[in-house]
């Protein structure tokens, strides 16, 4: 059976540093694709933490210097997602606990340039999974 997304082999590029900061942690999340891509052609994004999904609500994107809440990034057209540059997802709330901590992140995007037919895009899966460990001196 065919599938609608394309999947390249670099996932350990995807989830790269976990850090707690003063209101909540921070994940480093780079690119699985071989080119950037507007942050705007992101369709679905999620993250879970030890199993547990992380409400959309307490997560800030940040890109370029910039902060958007999840319902902002598919109208942020001006911002580009590089592949050497990652985002940053700032999840609010408690800190985790030192030590390991098994990540999911889910990315779907559309490949802006593989248009088939109008409103029709070829997709590309950037998600990843990795178990990641958070410093006991994390903060910042």
């Amino acid at each position: 059976m065919p599938t609608k997304f394309m999947k390249l082999g670099f996932d350990e590029k995807v989830l790269r540093r976990l850090v707690n900061d003063s209101d909540g942690y921070v994940l480093e999340v780079g690119l699985n694709y071989y080119r950037g891509t507007p942050i705007s052609a992101v369709e679905r994004m999620e993250l879970s933490v030890d199993g547990e999904r992380v409400d959309d609500d307490r997560i800030l994107v940040e890109i370029n210097g910039k902060f958007l809440r999840l319902p902002q990034v598919p109208l942020a057209f001006t911002e580009y997602w590089g592949v050497k540059t990652p985002i940053r997802l700032h999840v609010t709330g408690e800190p985790l606990a030192a030590g390991e901590h098994d990540v999911d992140f889910v990315c779907e995007a559309r490949v802006v340039y593989m248009q088939f037919a109008p409103g029709v895009y070829g997709m590309f899966d950037a998600s990843a999974s990795a178990t990641l460990t958070v410093a006991e001196d994390s903060e910042n």
